[in-house]
């Protein structure tokens, strides 16, 4: 009865710690996400200078003041080390919308990177980000195309003026790194 006894004890150990062991592992991702989130504050940031120094080496950023000198530039530093930058070019004729927006990533110390192209008249939108971001702002006239004036339709307003035609909306989103 004795030696019942003491299998009993040692089963209901093993057991606990098999329980113990089996907890452990299922709680050990979130405690390294928790880490993980704890040390990404504490790392440390760029100061505002050396974060516009890094979005203006940027290739997108080249390939957009080139091909659009005439544009709007918004900063946004987040206070942490970390910050965006946006850069717009717009047709006020046709109202289409070209926008860049690079923004800094401490964790792995790099810039992302996202282009949107936005048409007014067809209420169409591209985006892309990562890689082809630079080619996209190279290659694709996204300000050029019939405005608003010249959009095609067979009915005019009270002032003689073509009413644009609705098409459905679309978003067509290229997604090249992530």
């Amino acid at each position: 009865m004795e030696t019942l006894s003491k299998i009993a004890i040692y089963m209901g150990m093993a057991i606990a710690c098999s329980i113990f062991i089996l907890f452990v592992i299922s709680i050990m991702p979130h405690i390294v996400n928790q880490i993980e989130n704890q040390w990404g504050d504490v790392l440390p940031g760029k100061s505002d200078e050396e974060l516009k120094a890094m979005f203006y080496e940027t290739e997108s950023y080249k390939a957009f003041i080139n091909k659009y000198p005439e544009n709007g530039e918004y900063f946004d530093s987040y206070g942490n080390g970390g910050g965006r930058l946006e850069i717009n070019a717009m047709n006020f004729e046709s109202y289409q919308t070209l926008r860049l927006e690079l923004e800094y990533h401490k964790r792995n110390d790099s810039v992302r990177e996202y282009v949107e192209c936005y048409s007014n008249t067809d209420r169409n939108q591209y985006s892309i980000r990562g890689s082809l971001a630079t080619q996209f702002i190279e290659k694709v006239d996204c300000l050029e195309g019939p405005g608003l004036i010249d959009a095609p339709s067979n009915l005019i307003d009270e002032n003689g003026n073509p009413v644009p035609i609705k098409v459905n909306p679309s978003r067509i989103i290229i997604d090249s790194d992530y």
